[in-house]
């Protein structure tokens, strides 16, 4: 049996912690990280967050971040989750923080082989990952080139093509992993 030189640290204390014990190995501080957009964070994102409680699983929720934090620190909290559930939902483009969000993840995937489990809220797996599906139309009309000067200006959203190409590229990673569809969609 090998043994470990230094042991996870303990996880913080949080309201989202029913019990010190983990649903998977002590190795994470978290089992869950939820990525998704406000427009279901009243509705199906808190009866999932009311379901992990019920269960004991322990998950990191974005209000837990502070707006100003950067990416960075988002890959740092993913480094300490076990899995991460995207819920791509209608107003989910309509976010760049989920777009970078969702690209740290596909990129973790990659670096530190993190799980991911996409869930299709009220949209299909077509709209998401597709090239002419609602998502690439969204970012196309807000971040492209020939996004209105006021959108621009009033929400921050002159992202380069560099930008709307790796959103773009995590999307169709995230989206094409099996995952689960909600049964109402549109």
């Amino acid at each position: 049996m090998a043994s470990s030189s230094s042991s996870p640290p303990p996880p913080p204390p949080s309201s989202h912690h029913a019990d010190s014990s983990s649903s998977f190995s002590g190795k994470w501080e978290y089992d869950v990280f939820l990525c998704f957009r406000g427009d279901t964070r009243h509705s199906f994102t808190s009866h999932l967050s009311a379901a992990f409680r019920d269960r004991q699983v322990n998950f990191f929720i974005d209000n837990m971040l502070n707006k100003t934090e950067s990416i960075d620190e988002l890959t740092s909290v993913l480094k300490r989750c076990a899995l991460s559930v995207v819920i791509f939902s209608e107003k989910f483009p309509d976010s760049s923080w989920c777009l970078d969000e969702v690209a740290t993840i596909s990129q973790s995937m990659t670096k530190f082989r993190h799980r991911v489990l996409p869930v299709f809220y009220r949209v299909d797996s077509s709209d998401v990952s597709g090239d002419s599906g609602s998502y690439a139309k969204t970012i196309e009309r807000k971040y492209g080139a020939r996004a209105s000067k006021f959108w621009k200006k009033t929400h921050r959203a002159s992202k380069s093509p560099e930008d709307r190409k790796r959103w773009m590229d995590a999307l169709k990673v995230v989206a094409n992993i099996a995952g689960y569809t909600s049964e109402a969609i549109k």
